[in-house]
């Protein structure tokens, strides 16, 4: 048997060693807190004298649900995983790290995962956490969730005692840790009568074990989230998602404002304390504020998706065209105007994260060779049909990139029309037939093979060999014993092309001066976070 416990628990068995962090910023007691490998930009550690008062978050949009285990919307997740807890979380580095379990250990078949609960963690409705709890949670999760019905399939968990859950798999999996441990869709922790009343629209009653309990949910105006007072926090230091983690404001307030523009004339006003998904286009407002700071961090994958189910794009040597005519130099600068705002890179994950960063196949990144495009143009058979990008303006950044694609596409031959919808409508649009090509940002992952396009998304390309490939991922024992099929599925995508990734966008969020301890792991972290401004 292999055991951890305590913090700092790398991901041996599931991401390898996390080392030569490139731009990441250190970290001490007196340092910065943007412990996010791929941030750039510091803020400074809380002071614990400063706790106390409020918090007033100036969000996007409004979540659908507060089930953390039914839905992969970012919004659902920033909110709830400040109510809820799961056996395991990521630190720092996007590292394995026990939370709610005091210790776990895997079988040397790596079919078995064995946890040890913390003794005394108390639910918000008073109840104390058991094993119970943490067997109907999980189960649900595995049976109801995107990851657990794709990866988890006959798998169960069973209590031996009131505090251990054991995790008994069909098959190995190397990411069991690590989507347990992912905040989206959350393998959260609720009390068992929840889960057991809970209908086909989500659980009825957030509750949760968190530093934050759910006060008040008033509809397109906002969550009220309050200081759990009997809170059981984790004695180590604080380190991302993992370690202590403190409700250092007693209030905590998500306002839905969908509008940038009133974001950020509230956050400059002093309206809100924190605003989130800033345009690049307004990061001068921010910057140039000397009340208020800059807070960068992953936004995500952004690429050009084919459909390759239908149409001209069904056959390689058309998608291979677009792709050599790629100029990605112009397009990112294009979408976001600075290059602190981007990384420009063929991996499908960051450099930071060496364990699963390939330069497989980056020979047919960036190539901008429009008389390579024309000569694959003309092998695939392009007659002068229209080619048709979907797109939407309700993400600017997608938008940009649809705009100059086709430019580039028109300069080598290409008839091209730009239908723009809403995203609601986009996402319709995409389950039919009609369109070639879509813009699409995903939400930065640690591992590519949590992409959720993988999974045969709208038009993706089916392959038996990226299928075996993927599968051989799932089975290997570690990330270095995966290397050839981690470099075989970069290689797969230079080459064949179900994708072209321009590279990877980072995320503006706006904090005002008077805010310390903000970090982003997968997402922004409000615990552990003061306003010394009451």
């Amino acid at each position: 048997m292999k055991k951890w416990s305590g913090i700092g628990v790398t991901l041996a068995v599931v991401m390898g060693i996390l080392s030569g962090c490139g731009n990441a910023q250190t970290t001490n007691n007196a340092a910065a807190q943007n412990t996010d490998p791929t941030a750039t930009t510091e803020v400074a550690a809380a002071d614990p004298a400063n706790a106390g008062g409020k918090l007033d978050v100036g969000y996007p949009t409004q979540p659908v649900t507060l089930d953390a285990q039914i839905s992969s919307n970012t919004a659902v997740k920033d909110i709830s995983r400040e109510i809820y807890e799961q056996l395991v979380t990521l630190d720092e580095n996007a590292q394995v790290t026990p939370m709610l379990a005091e210790s776990y250990e895997v079988s040397d078949d790596r079919l078995t995962y064995t946890f040890k609960l913390r003794q005394g963690v108390k639910f918000h409705n008073g109840k104390e956490l058991k094993a119970e709890d943490a067997v109907a949670s999980l189960n649900r999760w595995i049976q109801i969730s995107t990851p657990g019905k794709t990866n988890f399939q006959g798998a169960v968990a069973e209590q031996t005692d009131d505090y251990t859950v054991v995790l008994k798999l069909k098959t190995p999996f190397l990411l069991t840790l690590q989507l347990l441990a992912d905040p989206i869709p959350s393998a959260s922790i609720y009390p068992k009568e929840v889960v057991e009343a809970a209908g086909e629209d989500g659980i009825k009653d957030y509750i949760g074990t968190g530093p934050f309990k759910l006060a008040e949910w008033k509809q397109d105006q906002y969550i009220h989230l309050e200081k759990y007072d009997d809170y059981s926090p984790r004695t180590e230091a604080s380190s991302g998602a993992g370690g202590k983690k403190e409700a250092l404001v007693d209030d905590l307030y998500f306002h839905f404002v969908t509008d940038e523009s009133t974001r950020l004339a509230g956050i400059a006003s002093g309206e809100y304390d924190i605003a989130l998904n800033i345009s690049v286009d307004n990061s001068e407002q921010i910057s140039g504020n000397p009340d208020l700071q800059e807070f960068l961090s992953p936004g995500g994958l952004i690429g050009y998706f084919y459909n390759s189910n239908e149409g001209l794009f069904q056959n390689e040597k058309a998608r291979q065209a677009v792709n050599a005519a790629l100029n990605d130099d112009e397009i990112l600068l294009s979408a976001f105007r600075d290059e602190r705002f981007f990384t420009k890179t063929s991996s499908l994950v960051l450099e930071q994260f060496p364990a699963w960063y390939s330069e497989a196949g980056q020979e047919n990144y960036n190539q901008n060779d429009p008389e390579k495009a024309k000569k694959l143009l003309q092998e695939a058979g392009y007659n002068g049909e229209e080619i048709v990008i979907y797109t939407t303006r309700d993400y600017i950044d997608q938008y940009n990139v649809a705009v100059v694609l086709q430019q580039q596409l028109e300069a080598i031959g290409v008839k091209v029309k730009l239908d723009v919808y809403d995203w609601a409508t986009l996402q319709e649009k995409l389950a039919g037939s009609g369109w070639d090509i879509y813009p699409m940002s995903y939400a930065f992952r640690p591992t590519f093979y949590q992409y959720s396009f993988w999974g045969g998304a709208a038009g993706f390309l089916k392959s038996d060999k990226l299928d075996g490939l993927l599968q051989d991922i799932r089975v290997a024992e570690s990330p270095e014993a995966a290397r050839s099929a981690i470099d075989g599925v970069q290689e797969f995508v230079w080459t064949e092309v179900p994708f072209s990734q321009i590279g990877q966008s980072k995320q503006i969020t706006a904090l005002s001066k008077n805010v310390a301890g903000f970090q982003n792991i997968l997402g922004p972290i409000f615990f552990n976070v003061t306003n010394s401004e009451q």
